[in-house]
């Protein structure tokens, strides 16, 4: 009785899963997500390695060699991921945001700039990190040319 009763329960079970899988018109998409996700927790140790000593350098206020580690960590999520993946757009914000805080704020402006733009193309205009690069892009902009004094 109890044998029939786990069988039973897998059968459902395994309908349910078949159901989900058909009936949902999102299926590709999680598909996607997936294998995203998979590649991301297969990353290789040395680029996890990589953002770990990224994060540790800027907590402990080495920028420059914040930045440094962080190019790299890029390289290797665009190589692994492709140039609009949304992790790989997550890291150049990171980037873009370290390299204005180490100092160069022109830098920091381009790389938002062009961020901005692969956002708008990937996301759409009204994507909210779309107007977040935008505006760091003005603001990192502004810090290049001397600060907001005499700004609004």
């Amino acid at each position: 009785m109890i044998t029939g009763a786990v069988v039973a329960v897998g059968a459902a079970l395994g309908a349910v899963r078949a159901k989900r899988v058909l009936g949902n018109p999102f299926g590709a998409v999680e598909k996607e997500l997936d294998k995203r996700d998979r590649t991301l927790r297969e990353e290789h140790s040395d680029t996890v390695a990589l953002r770990h000593q990224a994060h540790y350098l800027s907590e402990t206020g080495d920028l420059a060699g914040a930045v440094e580690v962080s190019e790299r960590m890029l390289a290797e999520r665009v190589r692994a991921l492709g140039e609009d993946d949304p992790h790989v757009l997550v890291t150049r914000y990171n980037l873009a945001t370290l390299r204005g805080r180490a100092g160069d704020g022109a830098g920091a402006a381009e790389a938002f700039e062009r961020l901005a733009l692969d956002m708008e193309r990937v996301h759409g205009s009204d994507y909210i990190y779309t107007g977040q690069a935008r505006r760091a892009a003005i603001h990192w902009r502004k810090e290049a040319e001397g600060g907001s004094q005499g700004t609004e």
